[in-house]
């Protein structure tokens, strides 16, 4: 547990928002594969959870252009 913690804190901001855009989209690419193959309520919920990763991780990525773009 103390290498995953150390190793987060040593990724910069930009590769902590490139981390959650790539869960993001890994999770939205298997709901969309439940979805197609399955009818299930549980691959609906891991697509509302995939889209809400897919937006942190914008907005992470835009918050830090914008701050980069400030300095």
């Amino acid at each position: 547990m103390n290498s995953i913690i150390s190793f987060w804190e040593k990724l910069s901001s930009k590769k902590r928002g490139l981390l959650f855009v790539a869960a993001g989209m890994l999770c939205l690419a298997g709901s969309l594969v439940l979805l197609l193959f399955t009818e299930s309520i549980f691959s609906t919920v891991l697509l509302y959870f995939s889209l809400g990763l897919n937006i942190i991780g914008l907005y992470i990525l835009m918050w830090i252009k914008d701050r980069r773009d400030k300095k």
